[in-house]
This record gives structure tokens, sequence and C-alpha cells, in this order.
């Protein structure tokens, strides 16, 4: 059995060297900078080192995992995932890279490395979302390095928890901003602001806000998680924004 490991890198330099030096002496393969083939047999030494990085366990399985429920309706298991890793040329514009996985549904491991679903059916219904292929394209695209592994789970049970609280604070924030910025322009809009200016706003805004809708609903099937309630609230901001520069 294949397993990997991905951990966040500490914020201490002389720690973050530490780190790959202690698992290249248990013989572990550096795959990305915090991202490591491990021995089976070594791995509780491995998660020692590890203990205070957040640590995620992979393993490579032979069969397709689907995402499972336990009997409480808690969330256990992402399923099977394909793992982008890359690294980005010198002088990239990170704010590009940034921007496009921003249409990603994907799980974040850490800065570079990235989880989709294997389950491809979920994003071919929105072909404007990234999936693992769009991504590797990109990165390669702009002269990047780039690596993936697919049918791999998390092995983990807390490292699932913690990641699928990142992924609802990612849409969550995603939402807040949508409103902060429909707040901003409806009071400029009651202020004698330019209509055109605040329209043109208001279409990039409410671009945003159908992409992010779609990654929602790709999550909602994917990692059973509702936000319904956190849409509708970005769905009114807009709204009542719209009811005020494009008036009937």
């Amino acid at each position: 059995m294949v397993l990997y490991v991905v951990y966040r890198a500490p914020i201490e330099s002389t720690a973050r060297s530490a780190i790959p030096n202690r698992l290249k002496e248990l013989g572990c393969q550096q795959l990305h900078r915090a991202f490591w083939k491990i021995d089976e047999k070594k791995v509780h030494r491995v998660l020692k080192v590890l203990e205070n990085n957040q640590p995620i366990l992979l393993k490579r399985l032979r069969e397709i995992k689907n995402p499972k429920l336990a009997k409480k309706k808690a969330f256990s298991g992402l399923g099977s995932l394909v793992v982008v890793t890359f690294a980005l040329p010198k002088g990239a514009n990170r704010e590009k890279v940034t921007n496009f996985l921003r249409r990603a549904p994907c799980i974040r491991l850490r800065r570079s490395v990235y989880a989709f679903s294997q389950k491809h059916s979920l994003y071919e219904k929105e072909p404007k979302l990234v999936d693992a292929l769009k991504l590797v394209n990109f990165i390669r695209d702009i002269q990047g390095n780039v690596k993936t592994i697919s049918r791999v789970v998390i092995v983990n049970t807390a490292s699932v928890e913690r990641l699928l609280q990142e992924t609802r604070e990612r849409v969550e924030h995603g939402v807040a901003d949508i409103v902060s910025s429909c707040k901003e322009m409806y009071k400029k809009a009651h202020t004698g602001n330019d209509y055109a200016i605040l329209r043109d706003r208001f279409s990039r805004i409410k671009r945003r806000f159908l992409i992010l809708k779609k990654i929602a609903a790709v999550y909602e099937e994917w990692l059973k998680i509702d936000f319904s309630k956190s849409i509708m609230r970005a769905y009114h901001a807009l709204r009542k924004v719209n009811s005020v520069i494009n008036p009937a």
C-alpha cells in the first residue's frame, strides 16, 4: 500500500528546514515542498515528527471509494480524490492563479496542494468550474511544474473534519465578501454616484455570485454541506442593490 503525507509548514524558518531533513532520515521521498511519499512501516514515526503541523495521511487504493456518512449523518469520508500539486515558475502572477482557483470546487490540503473529487461527473455538470484536469493544464500553460496522484483517500478522520470546516469557511467568506460589496454599493447608489459605474461593478459581483453558487452546489452533492441559507443571503443582497441601480 502506497502512503503519502502532507503537512502545513511552520512559520519559523529553522523548524521549516528541520522537518524535511528528519523526513529524509526516515527514508521518505519528497514529491512537493510539504508532500511526501512514505514507508508504511514508518507511519507512526513520521506522524510524530509532524504532530504539530496538521499532518494529513493519505493512501492510494486500486478501487474508487465514494464519500460516506456515519450512522448519525456525520460526514466520515471524502471518498477517492485526485491530488494536484504544483510549483509556479519565477515571476508567475500568483493573483491570476488565485483567481483561477476561485472557480475550483476542491479542498485545499496546503498551499499549492489541492484535492478534487475522483467523481468527474460532479464537474461535468458545470463546465465553467475548474476540475483537476483544467488546473493541471492551466499550470502547464504558465510553465509551472505540476503533478497529479489519483485514487487516494484521507486516512486520519481528524484531518477530514478540519478540511471540511476550512471548506465551509471558504464559501462563507465568499458570501460575506459579496454581501459587504453590495452594502457598499447600496450606500453609493443613494449618494449620487454614477449609476453606469455601479452597474458595471454590479455585473462583476453578480458573476462572482453565480460561480460561488455553482461551487456551493458541487460541495453540497460531494460533501453534503448545505449552503442554501448563505447563498440566499448573498442573493437578497444582490437583489436589494439591483432594485436601486436598475429600477423597473
